[in-house]
């Protein structure tokens, strides 16, 4: 069978070894999720669900344990005291990330709470303590990408800079001077997206901005309310959300006893992949490759028929639909002099949940913001990066407390070999 997004029940149950009636149990226990098929009584369920209950069975029938399942969407692997996934979102120390946006909340004070625990309603500054010649240092030989995602890796290579330049990896990993380091790193990179910006070359960020301010001036975009209200909301929804791919890479380099610095250059590069950050590109490219809802419906439908998943909708873990994407949709909505092509992508994606039962991811949401705001073309991932850092700033933090070097077995499954 060749891979495919979703299968037909027939396909399921063969893949499963079970009966018809047990595998719309395991969609009502919420084990596998299914959508629907234009003009049809019949379903398509996703094929990752298929094989993780497949696996789920595996392990109960005494195959031995089975690590994949648990490292993907499976179960829980590392105990943690940061962010919490409830079905509404993420909760960062007890907090929902979504009253917080809702509320106005700075990026700053959500990194504080996820660092330190402790909720501080004042806005808060962070200096950054870069002067022109550590900034001449930090961007030596650096030019603008020639493609906006391909700022993720520069913003490695500064990441890299900026912690050489603090001192030796002994130094930084007994200074106690962590949260100051983070400030700075973020703030800096921050800077870089005005390498993606009309000017195309680093903006210093005043340590009297605010990230949100910093960001857009970096952008080349106007502060108004609208602007940063919807920056400060993107910042806030995407700042932590527990165990991500990038969030493990940051933490299996803390319990290697990695500086911070190497820990987030790790989950920069993890990020940077196609199944990752560059996941907001192929959403982007396929929101403008139609000039209408209808059009872009075409194209689901085709998707679907394929047995492909339509792109930005289905979270694994909000299969009622991801409260950020839908704030973050309705904040586009809201804004005055609405663009006629974020029309057609508001009816699109109100199409898709009629039709086929699908709810747009946080990828999807934080685009549709993005272009509402006038963002630069395949920059959004990175944004999303960069709002990520904050939870990593944190994980890095717990990791080192734990004390755990972070080492999963394999289980080999190549050709036997000599006795």
């Amino acid at each position: 069978m060749t891979h495919k997004d979703y299968l037909s029940a027939k396909e399921a149950v063969e893949l499963l070894g079970i009966r018809m009636q047990t595998l719309y149990a395991y969609v009502s226990k919420g084990w596998i999720r299914s959508v629907k098929q234009p003009d049809t009584r019949q379903r398509l369920y996703l094929h990752e669900d298929v094989l993780r209950a497949k696996a789920r069975s595996s392990a109960r029938s005494g195959h031995g344990a089975v690590a994949a399942s648990a490292m993907n969407w499976g179960e829980p692997i590392i105990p943690t005291s940061i962010t919490e996934i409830r079905s509404d979102g993420p909760h960062y120390r007890g907090h929902s990330a979504v009253r917080l946006a809702r509320g106005h909340a700075s990026y700053e004070a959500v990194c504080e709470l996820l660092w330190t625990g402790v909720w501080h309603d004042a806005p808060r500054r962070w200096e950054t303590g870069i002067t022109p010649r550590l900034q001449e240092t930090l961007l030596e030989s650096l030019a603008p990408p020639k493609s906006n995602s391909g700022l993720l890796e520069i913003m490695a290579i500064v990441t890299l800079r900026l912690g050489m330049s603090r001192g030796s990896v002994e130094d930084r990993m007994r200074g106690g001077h962590m949260h100051e380091a983070a400030r700075q790193l973020i703030k800096t990179l921050a800077g870089c997206m005005g390498l993606v910006s009309r000017r195309r070359r680093f903006h210093a960020i005043a340590d009297g901005a605010s990230m949100a301010e910093g960001l857009l001036a970096a952008l080349d975009l106007p502060a108004n309310p609208a602007n940063l209200q919807a920056m400060e909301a993107f910042l806030v929804l995407f700042a932590d959300h527990e165990l991500s791919p990038s969030t493990f890479a940051a933490r299996v380099a803390a319990s290697g006893g990695s500086t911070l610095h190497s820990c987030v250059a790790s989950a920069i590069c993890s990020s940077a992949g196609v199944h990752l950050g560059r996941m907001y590109d192929r959403i982007e490219d396929f929101l403008r490759s139609a000039d209408d809802a209808a059009g872009l419906m075409r194209q689901a439908r085709a998707q679907h028929e394929r047995g492909a998943s339509v792109p930005g909708f289905g979270h694994p873990l909000y299969p009622k639909g991801d409260e950020r994407a839908e704030l973050l949709i309705e904040l586009a909505r809201k804004r005055p002099r609405q663009k006629a092509a974020l029309e057609q992508i508001h009816r699109f994606i109100d199409d898709v949940r009629g039709e086929f039962g699908l709810h747009p991811r946080h990828e999807l949401g934080g685009i549709v913001l993005a272009m509402a705001m006038g963002v630069p073309r395949q920059s959004v991932g990175t944004l999303f990066t960069l709002a990520r850092m904050a939870g990593w700033v944190a994980h890095v933090q717990e990791q080192r407390l734990s004390g755990m070097l972070l080492r999963p077995r394999a289980k080999f499954v190549g050709a036997a070999g000599e006795p």
